[in-house]
């Protein structure tokens, strides 16, 4: 039973280097846990429903955090990449990265913010709150 434990230990620790966006690393924990249910045996096909769970709950919980990362990320990328062409030209080089220092958590938060409110208002339009607007906006169309 020790050799298992050690083997998921170092089955997650390894999956944890290599994996840098939130999804995949959820992912990986939901893949331990199943490996491990599986190998018990006790509980069949529980393990299989219990993994999808995990995933789409890694799905839901991470969907903001990695597309953020990949916007302000990519924003932070190509401000300091400006910063370095401004260096040779301009007096004062390092100015541009502070200035790109203090934009990544505002672009962070921006965007985390209106991620989760569009993720609100997809919700809001599963549950039957967008087809009456859309209706009601159909009616005034149609009226005009």
């Amino acid at each position: 039973m020790n050799t298992f434990a050690v083997f998921v230990a170092v089955a997650m620790l390894a999956s944890m280097v290599n994996a840098t966006p939130c999804t995949d690393i959820c992912n990986a924990q939901c893949e331990i846990q199943k490996n491990t249910c599986t190998f018990a045996e006790l509980f069949g096909n529980l393990c299989d429903t219990v993994n999808g769970v995990c995933t789409q709950a890694c799905t839901a919980a991470c969907s903001c955090a990695d597309s953020c990362a990949t916007e302000c990320g990519g924003a932070y990328a190509k401000c300091k990449a400006d910063d370095s062409a401004a260096a040779s030209a301009g007096p004062f080089p390092g100015l541009n990265v502070l200035s790109c220092g203090i934009n990544l958590p505002i672009c962070s938060a921006t965007c985390q913010t209106k991620c989760n409110f569009n993720l609100l208002a997809g919700v809001v339009n599963a549950l039957g709150g967008g087809s009456a607007a859309a209706s009601s906006g159909e009616s005034q169309a149609a009226a005009e």
